[in-house]
Parts: structure tokens; sequence; C-alpha cells
């Protein structure tokens, strides 16, 4: 934006839209103490392994296919962030996930050295609030009607879902896993390929080694073709977090626990979490709504990712 500073910039597009040390997108200072530095939730680390630890890079992956300086590649997002404002909703966003299509709720259980951290402190709460951010994409219970609109509850939902893991992880990580429910998915439910290339261009380009797991369940016909025909167009990186758990209740169960606390797991995976999604009650503490002409301003000023 003309007339500020990088870090004015960077300071305006904070994960979730949560201005504190903990959501800071990109390295900086800290406000408190000067002689430390907050980690922007260790983003830098994150567009370095996309980049293979060369400074010049292949990405965003349509702009820059045959490579651009790294400077190019970050402004590009920090641009799209500024634009697009992903943490914001809008009206009509809020009424399209009134099915509760794609939303966050709870966290994984957390990593080895997390697990190991809080044994040895005795740290209980750590032990049960440290793991990655939890989305549930349930595609089976909406239409693509609005391929914009349903792009923008995931991309919400997923940046909020950063924020969330770096709040509860004092800056630290900032990762989440999705959680695939591929129950009553059908070809009305599916959105376009051209539509799904676009959403994993976004998150490859925006949202550098975020991801931690894609876990699959109730795997079918449809979405078993759809990720044929997707996961070509997907990083070996990103295809290697993707698994898919068996169909049969007892050895979904299993798998899931293997990550997930029972009282986290829904009722409807088998679970104890009977968690009814509403949205007005979802998205009612939302501090960033758009008017729907912001909305779609926003392809105008970056056709790219129209």
């Amino acid at each position: 934006m003309p007339g500020r500073s990088f870090i004015e910039r960077v300071d305006s597009v904070a994960w979730g839209g949560n201005d504190s040390d903990s959501t800071k997108w990109w390295p900086r200072k800290d406000a408190k103490d000067p002689n430390k530095m907050v980690s922007g939730g260790r983003l830098l680390a994150g567009y370095l392994k996309i980049m293979k630890w060369s400074l010049h890079a292949k990405y965003p992956h349509k702009l820059c296919e045959h490579g651009c300086d790294s400077e190019v590649s970050v402004l590009h997002t920090l641009e799209w962030r500024e634009k697009y404002k992903p943490w914001c909703v809008t009206p009509k966003m809020i009424q399209y996930n009134k099915s509760g299509f794609m939303y966050r709720r709870g966290n994984s259980r957390p990593g080895p050295r997390k697990r190991l951290e809080a044994e040895k402190a005795k740290d209980s709460e750590s032990l049960s609030t440290s793991g990655h951010a939890l989305l549930f994409y349930r595609p089976g219970v909406t239409t693509v009607e609005d391929p914009d609109l349903y792009g923008r509850v995931m991309l919400n939902a997923i940046d909020s879902a950063v924020a969330d893991s770096l709040v509860r992880n004092k800056g630290e990580i900032g990762r989440f896993n999705i959680i695939f429910d591929c129950k009553g998915f059908g070809s009305k439910n599916a959105p376009s390929l051209a539509n799904v290339k676009l959403l994993f261009r976004c998150l490859q380009d925006h949202f550098p080694d975020r991801l931690g797991v894609l876990v699959v369940a109730n795997l079918g016909g449809m979405a078993q073709m759809l990720m044929k025909m997707v996961l070509p167009f997907v990083t070996e990186d990103v295809r290697a977090k993707i698994h898919v758990i068996p169909n049969d209740e007892e050895s979904r169960k299993e798998m899931l626990l293997q990550f997930i606390d029972e009282d986290k797991i829904p009722t409807w995976l088998g679970g104890k979490d009977d968690y009814e999604f509403d949205a007005k009650e979802y998205y009612k503490n939302e501090k960033c709504v758009l008017s729907e002409d912001d909305n779609s301003n926003f392809l105008i000023d970056m056709p790219y990712h129209g």
C-alpha cells in the first residue's frame, strides 16, 4: 500500500485479524522487548521450506512458474492479505455457511515434543490445548451455488485456525488439521475442478506449511474421483499429509483417537462431542464484516485469483 512501511503493512494483516504478538504475520521485534523477536508463527521458515531453502521462488505457483525473486513472492501474499482480508466475513458468507460445511472447533493432541515438554513440566492444561487447531469440512451438507462465497468460508476458517493455534501455543506452530467428511458427497456438492485448483493454489501460495494433516473419512465414489483429479496439481509435500481412514466405525474411531481426544471427536464420527453448528452463534463475535461490494472488488484488484 502506498505511503506505508513494510512493518505497518505487516501489522495490518495479522492472522485471524488479531492484533497481538502471538498472531503477527511476519517476524519482527517484540514491542515489549526490542532485544527479542516475535516469530510470526515461523512463517518465514514456512516460506523457505516451500522454496526448498532457496531465495529463488516458484510461487505464487502460477505467476512464478519459471521463478521469481523471493521478495516478489512474499509481497504478493502480503498484498493478497491486505486486499482479500481472509479473517473478514460478509453477511452473505455467514448465510451461505448456515449448514456448517466448514468450521473450526477444538484442537488435536499435541505432537511428541510438546507432549514431552508438558509432561516434564506437569502441565496438564498444555497437554489438552497445545495441539494443532481442528477444522471440520463437510461438503455433503451444502451445494456450491456461489464458488466465491464457498471459497471465502473455507479461507476464513483456515485463517481463524492458524490464529487459534498461534494463540494457544504462544506464537509458535500456527498449524491446523482438517477432518474431511465425505458422507453425502455427490455431484451436486462438488466444486468444479477449476475452483478446487484455485483453492489449493491459494493455500499453497498464502498458507505455506500451515497444514498438519488432512484426514479423509467416509470416502465414497464421487469424492474419490475428485481426489484423483486434484492430486496431480498438489505438491508432493501436501500429498504426503493426506490420510484416508477406514469407513467401519471401530477402525475409524481407533485411528482418530491417535491424534484427537474422544471428547473432541464429533458424535457423527463416533466421538462424544455433540456440538451442533449454528451460523449466528459461530460468527457472532466477528470484528471485521465486509460489504459485498468490498468482497467482490478484490477480484478486480487481483484478477489472478479469479
